[in-house]
């Protein structure tokens, strides 16, 4: 085996590591999210629907006063939960983990049919190499969709 065999099979072997462990990493992310997202917008309209009920219950007193002071509590806490989801951005964060999930999981398969045209034998170093810059490609893109993200979300300024 000569060296550029030998190289070629270890940045093979590190290249399906490397994807199996940010597959991994970011669809336990895009799963978090997307919890978060989906968490945040029932409580969001559970509790605009409860102040809505609460504020036409027809009851007397002292149960009137007692509902409309459950719908202020509960129309602060929307208010605070929209604030949440605005924040921190689990919507788009979900989209955009998603997104690169999408590509990592492409790319892998891109190179598990690489693997399969070859058999045994170690890729071309040319078409492997093609694969790994697209694999950084999409580590870069995913890190400034979420500097983009951050800015829009701060008035332009991340750090």
């Amino acid at each position: 085996m000569d060296a550029e065999t030998a190289v070629a099979q270890r940045k093979l072997a590190w290249l399906e590591t490397e994807l199996a462990a940010e597959l991994k990493e970011r669809r336990r992310r895009r799963d978090w999210d997307r919890r978060r997202a989906l968490t945040l917008q029932m409580a969001t309209v559970s509790l605009s629907a409860l102040v809505t009920v609460l504020l036409g219950l027809k009851v007397g007193e002292p149960s009137a006063t007692r509902f409309a002071d459950a719908a202020l509590v509960s129309g602060a806490l929307v208010t605070v939960l929209a604030a949440w989801a605005a924040f921190f951005g689990y919507r788009t964060l979900w989209i955009q983990r998603s997104d690169t999930v999408h590509r990592l999981t492409s790319l892998r398969r891109r190179l598990a049919l690489l693997k399969a045209e070859y058999g045994e034998a170690v890729p071309d170093p040319v078409r492997l190499a093609a694969l790994i810059d697209e694999y950084q490609a999409i580590l870069e893109d995913d890190h400034d969709s979420w500097v983009r993200l951050r800015q829009s979300e701060v008035g332009g300024s991340a750090t």
